[in-house]
């Protein structure tokens, strides 16, 4: 058998995708639960913190001047701003969000390189989209709260710890194995 570090993964076993990922030696996918958890943290952070200043702008010269419209339009560009700031720093040459860096994390395609900006787009819009569009609909917290239960579900059962998106859009994410301080065997 080779070693861990080398094993071939299916990217969705059991399910309507077919491919395999393998992890190549020097990355590893164990223990990183806890590092991608805590790195969406700091995102979600950084992310609120920079739209909620944009926000308080945007209320005083541009809404308070014209009504409704602009806040719909505001809402939007808060949804785009959202999906495109994971997009632009997965398919940028350090494949990682702020808090994926901070935390010694990349995001990886199914051959173990640089995710396309499509790749990017696809993952993140699976990811964030559905909170997002939840979040819009008076009422639909339970939905929300749901559809983590699933994506929690989903990467807890998966091998390399894949979420729903990341199966979808055939990515996974892993660290250089000398990042890593404890490994429980």
């Amino acid at each position: 058998m080779p070693p861990r570090s080398q094993q071939l993964y299916p990217i969705a076993p059991d399910t309507f995708m077919k491919s395999e990922i393998q992890v190549p030696t020097g990355l590893t996918t164990e223990g990183l639960l806890g590092r991608r958890y805590f790195a969406r943290l700091l995102d979600s952070i950084a992310i609120v913190a920079v739209l909620a200043v944009v926000g308080v702008v945007w209320s005083t010269v541009v809404s308070a001047r014209a009504g409704v419209a602009p806040n719909l339009i505001f809402i939007l560009l808060l949804c785009v701003s959202w999906i495109a700031y994971g997009t632009i720093l997965e398919a940028s040459k350090a494949q990682a969000t702020l808090g994926k860096r901070l935390l010694g994390l990349r995001v990886y395609n199914s051959q173990g390189g640089r995710l396309s900006i499509t790749q990017a787009a696809g993952r993140n819009l699976l990811k964030d989209g559905p909170f997002l569009l939840l979040g819009l609909i008076p009422g639909s917290q339970l939905l929300a709260l749901g559809w983590l239960v699933v994506h929690l579900i989903v990467i807890h059962r998966s091998p390399v710890n894949q979420a729903i998106h990341d199966r979808v859009a055939h990515t996974w994410v892993a660290s250089p194995e000398e990042t890593i301080q404890l490994r429980i065997v």
